[in-house]
Formats: structure tokens, C-alpha cells, sequence
């Protein structure tokens, strides 16, 4: 009986292996046809059954018919499987990890190029459906491919970094521009990218460095001058600052930006005059601009309010010099109204200029205009 017993045993165990195998050449035929669905269902089962998971051929094929699954038009086809392109991946990498005899090596690789390609072509339908951290991971995925076969893929590194500072992964992100800084990228944009990552970092000395590696080897790259720039303005460095901003002008003399860059930084140090310029010539250039329009603007109300202050100490004996530093300020404030109103033409929500205007009509006594700014500031 149990020589019986061992040989029923036996009979099942060599059933049940027939059984994963034929499913498997089941699940390569139905692929030759297109049938994907039923070629999807014969193959699952056999990455689990100890007869065939171990076996190169079974994740051939399973990788074979996910590809096919994504590169499919048929939308049926299609929605077999959201993740097929990872699954057919995950495969050819299973395969090469069993084909010790590379009985299908050159196959898997020629499959595993076209992954590579729809990877990256993924990453960017992903990067412009704004699904960024998606689209990180193929990038990755497309160079760790591409790194497989002893190809260094710079372009999707430089994506896979820009799409990982869009993601708001901060430390990938510099990783990834570092690497592609180190391989000599062609891309002046990551050298401002990198900067700016360090200078959310806090690693001001860091952010300094990279762009000033980036000019020595782009000493003509605006955007470059303007990301150096920006760091000095950050740290405080208003001289340095002033310097790039001055050797911006002469390079782009006609670009607002700038203009208003070069009043903002004459402001912090206080030179109220050559702010003031440096504004006006902005909005010469462009009169819409929302910020050189508020930012000249409320100069014109700090030195009104700066000519109250010194009046409001004045002794009562001074009364003379009072009202004439009281008609000083308020004529500055009817200055700042121009600017003040178009801002608040350019953006009807921005809270400040609101409050800046009502405090303005309310000294100048235009209470009609003042009611306007309050059904605004109620609404």
C-alpha cells in the first residue's frame, strides 16, 4: 500500500508540472495570436508554482506579454494592467537574474531596450499630467535600465531631477542635478536648479559655489547672472548683488525685471532716490507690472509717513514747519495713488494695497473712494 501510495504521489506531483508547464506554453501561444487576456491569466499562475517560478522561460514570457499589454491599442488590451510597463520590467529583471546559461539574454536585452525608451517617454506624458513623483520613479527606472547596458542616459537623470524638485523631494532632486553636474550635461538650467535647491537648504555656501561653477562655464548665461544674483540678495550681500544687477542692465537693458530687481535692492539699503528710478524705468517698460506699481507706490507712502512722523514731534510753537511737513506727506500720498490703483487694477484681491489705500483716502479725505475699498475688504 504504500508503494501505491508513493506512486499516486509521484503521478500528481508530475501532473501537476505538466500542468504549470502547459499553461505556460498555453500563455506563449495565446501571445502569438494577441489573445493578451488570456495570455495574461495562463502566465500569473506560473510565477508562483515552485515547477516553473524558477525557470528564465516563465518570466520571459510574462514579461513579453506585459510589454505587449502596454503597447497595446486596444483599449481592453490596455487596461489588463495600469502597471504592465513595470511588470514587464520587474520580469526581464527576474529573467536575468536566472538565465545563469543566457539562453534568452539577447532577447530579454533587445525587450528591455524598447522598456527603456517607453520608460522615458512614460516620465514625460507623467511629468506633463503634473503626476511628478510618478514620473520620478520611470526616469529612474529608464537610467538604472540604460545603466544595465553600460549606457549612461544624462538626459533622463537631468528629467528624473527635475521632476523630483517638482515633487518636492529636495534631497533627490540634488543628488540626481549633482550627477548629471558631474557628467557634464550640457544644461546651464541646472546649475540655477541646483543652487536654488541648496539655498532652500539653507547651504547658502553650497548654493554660492554650484552657481559660480555654472558661470566659469557659461560666463554668458543671463539666467545664471540673475541666480547668482538672487543668492547675494538672499544671504544679504547687497554690494555683490548690485554689481551682477548692474552687469545684467547692460546685457538685457530693456527687461523690467531687472529694473525693478535693481529698485528693490536699492530700497534695502536704503537709497530711496535711485529706487524710485530704478522702479519708474521698470514701469516705463512695462506698465502692468503688479509689483514695481506696489512697490513704488508704498516708497512714496513710507516717506509720507516718515514726514508725519517728524511732525508729529514738533512742538506746538512750530505749528508752520508741522503744516508744511503734513502738506509734504500728503502730497506723496496723492503720488502713490496712481500706482497703488493700478496695482489694485492688476490684482483686485491683494490685501495690502486695499488697507494701503483705504488708509490713504481716509488722510486725504476721499471718503467716497475709501467706501469703495471697504465694500472690497468686507466682500
Amino acid at each position: 500500500m504504500k508503494r501505491i501510495s508513493l506512486l499516486i504521489t509521484l503521478i500528481l506531483a508530475v501532473n501537476i508540472l505538466f500542468a504549470q508547464k502547459a499553461m505556460r506554453t498555453d500563455a506563449f501561444n495565446n501571445l502569438r495570436k494577441g489573445k493578451l487576456d488570456k495570455a495574461l491569466s495562463n502566465i500569473e499562475p506560473t510565477i508562483k508554482d515552485p515547477s516553473t517560478m524558477e525557470d528564465p522561460k516563465t518570466w520571459l514570457y510574462r514579461g513579453n506579454i506585459y510589454l505587449q499589454i502596454y503597447r497595446s491599442d486596444n483599449p481592453e488590451y490596455k487596461s489588463l494592467d495600469p502597471d504592465a510597463l513595470n511588470k514587464a520590467y520587474e520580469s526581464y529583471q527576474k529573467l536575468l537574474e536566472l538565465d545563469t546559461k543566457k539562453e534568452y539574454y539577447t532577447e530579454a536585452l533587445q525587450n528591455m531596450l524598447v522598456i527603456g525608451e517607453e520608460l522615458y517617454n512614460q516620465g514625460v506624458q507623467q511629468y506633463s499630467s503634473k503626476e511628478f513623483d510618478q514620473a520620478t520613479q520611470s526616469f529612474e527606472k529608464a537610467v538604472e535600465l540604460n545603466k544595465s547596458f553600460g549606457a549612461i542616459d544624462t538626459l533622463a537623470y537631468f528629467n528624473a531631477a527635475l521632476s523630483a524638485e517638482n515633487a518636492g523631494n529636495l534631497p533627490k532632486a540634488i543628488e540626481y542635478y549633482t550627477k548629471v553636474k558631474d557628467l557634464n550635461y550640457p544644461q546651464p538650467l541646472l546649475y540655477n536648479s541646483l543652487s536654488s535647491l541648496y539655498l532652500q537648504e539653507g547651504d547658502t555656501t553650497a548654493a554660492i559655489n554650484v552657481i559660480q561653477e555654472g558661470k566659469t562655464k557659461y560666463p554668458d548665461d543671463f539666467n545664471i547672472l540673475i541666480a547668482e544674483t538672487n543668492i547675494y540678495l538672499a544671504v544679504g550681500d547687497n554690494e555683490k548683488a548690485m554689481n551682477n544687477l548692474q552687469e545684467a542692465i547692460d546685457k538685457d537693458p530693456l527687461n523690467p525685471t531687472i529694473h525693478y530687481a535693481i529698485g528693490v535692492n536699492y530700497s534695502l539699503i536704503n537709497d530711496l532716490d535711485n529706487a524710485e528710478k530704478s522702479y519708474i524705468n521698470a514701469l516705463d517698460l512695462n506698465p502692468e507690472y503688479f509689483e514695481a506699481n506696489y512697490n513704488l507706490g508704498a516708497l512714496y507712502v513710507n516717506r509720507a509717513v516718515k514726514l508725519t512722523d517728524e511732525a508729529n514731534v514738533l512742538p506746538f510753537s512750530q505749528q508752520n514747519e508741522y503744516e508744511e511737513l503734513i502738506k509734504q506727506a500728503n502730497e506723496y500720498l496723492r503720488k502713490s495713488l496712481p500706482y497703488l490703483e493700478k496695482a489694485i487694477e492688476l490684482d483686485p484681491t491683494d490685501r495690502n494695497t486695499l488697507l494701503s489705500l483705504k488708509e490713504i483716502y481716509t488722510r486725504l479725505q476721499m471718503y467716497d473712494k475709501m467706501k469703495e475699498i471697504d465694500e472690497l475688504l468686507n466682500n
